[in-house]
């Protein structure tokens, strides 16, 4: 037991505060300045209503034939941000672990749509690098390609922005599997034209429907003959019937060389219009090349 001055305030006071500890507290620290958000540029104005349509896809899901790609129309849209960030309102959100916050976006200026890589790298890819390409309705879109032998440009925010073209309207952020692309008017690139296997299939497909169509009229046209013939059979007397059967049997060789002569000019006429469009082509890639 302790006896003094000293003993008799430390007993008066409470227990020594020697080697106390306070309770924990909160402290923040940055190590890096937090950039400002990004803001479009002044020029920036909403594209045409029902013009452009923003899909969106992941490469592991796309392969399934009945898979769709997610949509949103970009009506009255004259930016759209991309990023991890879920506090941002009106955010296209990719939560892969290389996405920053605020990654990059895209505005409308010009009558042109531009990427620009915020706060990561952005690749953007021809759409040749991806054949199971789907809207939101599962239809391929028409396919453009190039000459060029190069189908990928990673940009990074130290770049200038980049003009989206129909061939290539893909783009990835950072190391993402999901893909995003513009669907509608884009204006073509250097060297840019339509895929000649896509065009020659639809030309087919019209080819093969208006012969069916053809055929179907001829064969209604036969039965409408047969039909004429059987209640003029019922008419007519037994003795002229011979004298019928020798004129039906000429109208109906006539109707037949008629029919097959109109059959063969549709086909020249289409072999015309085929070989006029393959000259066509032909002489604007001779005129790229120069």
């Amino acid at each position: 037991m302790a006896y003094g001055p000293l003993a008799q305030c430390a007993f008066m006071s409470g227990p020594s505060p020697f080697k106390k500890k306070a309770p924990p507290g909160e402290e923040k620290k940055q190590f890096k300045d937090l950039l400002p958000p990004w803001k479009p540029p002044d020029r920036c104005e909403a594209p045409p209503p029902g013009s452009f349509m923003l899909y969106c896809f992941d490469m592991e899901e796309i392969k399934d034939p009945n898979a769709t790609s997610r949509s949103l129309p970009l009506d009255e849209m004259s930016h759209v941000t991309f990023g991890s960030s879920q506090e941002v309102d009106g955010m296209v959100y990719d939560g892969n672990k290389g996405v920053r916050p605020e990654h990059a976006a895209i505005y409308y200026m010009k009558s042109r749509w531009f990427l620009k890589a915020v706060n990561g790298p952005v690749t953007v890819e021809s759409m040749t690098l991806h054949p199971h390409l789907k809207d939101s309705d599962g239809k391929p879109p028409k396919r453009y390609t190039s000459a060029s032998t190069k189908k990928m440009e990673t940009i990074e925010p130290m770049d200038a922005k980049k003009k989206l073209t129909r061939e290539f309207c893909v783009f990835r952020l950072g190391d993402s599997e999901r893909r995003f692309w513009i669907g509608g008017p884009l204006p073509l690139g250097d060297g840019e034209a339509e895929e000649a296997g896509a065009t020659e299939g639809r030309k087919k497909e019209r080819k093969e429907r208006g012969e069916k169509a053809d055929r179907g009229d001829r064969g209604d046209r036969g039965e409408r003959d047969r039909g004429d013939r059987g209640d003029r059979g019922d008419r007519w007397d037994r003795g002229d019937r011979g004298d019928r059967d020798h004129k039906d049997r000429d109208h109906k060789d006539h109707k037949d060389h008629k029919d097959h002569k109109e059959h063969k000019e549709h086909k020249d006429r289409d072999r015309k219009e085929d070989r006029d469009h393959r000259s066509r082509t032909r002489s604007r890639s001779r005129k790229r090349r120069r």
